[in-house]
């Protein structure tokens, strides 16, 4: 298991959980790693079996949500042919009015569905969309999912599920064509014994 995030100051608890021993919910076998989209797919290319992107803002939130065609072939390049995808977003137009504003959100609504189905198939998926219940929201194990989904506060959720195609049609991003992948800064690494 490869986790990767833009920064690394959010892995502090992540990497606590899963340096325990398995017994108490350890993972002999992950890595966290910095990687922003930016530099996706980096040294990561081509080796998701499952590729998850659950509850992202900012930038991340932007790429999925627009949705930006550069940053879905991004995704797509960490993607083995046939992986498992799973994006899964959501905001509220009271809530979130200024991220809507400044990352230029579209409504959530079927004809965004719609639209996303299509515009991931351009870019190497094939994903059926839906809306999700706040109470399968409330039931992912994350604090962020909790938090969301039980501040009150009016939100719709959009789930885009299904494979990475067969044939990748990602592209290198303009200007990188010819150039090493960036690395991937080793945030925590741990052998079977959950030792560094």
């Amino acid at each position: 298991m490869i986790g990767v995030d833009a920064t690394a100051e959010g892995f502090g608890d992540t990497s606590r959980r899963i340096a325990a021993k398995p017994t108490r919910g350890g993972l002999p076998n992950a890595l966290l790693g910095r990687l922003a989209l930016a530099n996706a797919p980096g040294e990561l290319l081509g080796l998701a079996d499952i590729l998850t992107v659950l509850l992202p803002w900012g930038s991340l939130l932007a790429a999925v949500a627009r949705p930006d065609a550069a940053a879905l072939h991004s995704l797509r390049g960490l993607c083995k042919p046939g992986a498992r995808v799973r994006v899964l977003f959501g905001y509220g137009v009271e809530t979130e009015r200024a991220a809507i504003r400044d990352l230029a959100l579209p409504p959530l609504e079927a004809a965004t569905l719609t639209a996303h189905e299509r515009t991931y198939a351009d870019a190497g998926f094939t994903v059926a969309g839906r809306f999700v219940p706040l109470d399968e929201v409330r039931a992912l194990p994350t604090t962020w999912a909790k938090r969301l989904a039980y501040s009150g506060r009016e939100r719709q959720f959009i789930e885009l599920a299904g494979r990475s195609l067969a044939t990748a049609t990602a592209q290198p991003l303009p200007g990188t064509e010819g150039h090493a992948p960036p690395p991937i800064t080793l945030i925590q690494d741990w052998s079977a014994d959950g030792k560094e």
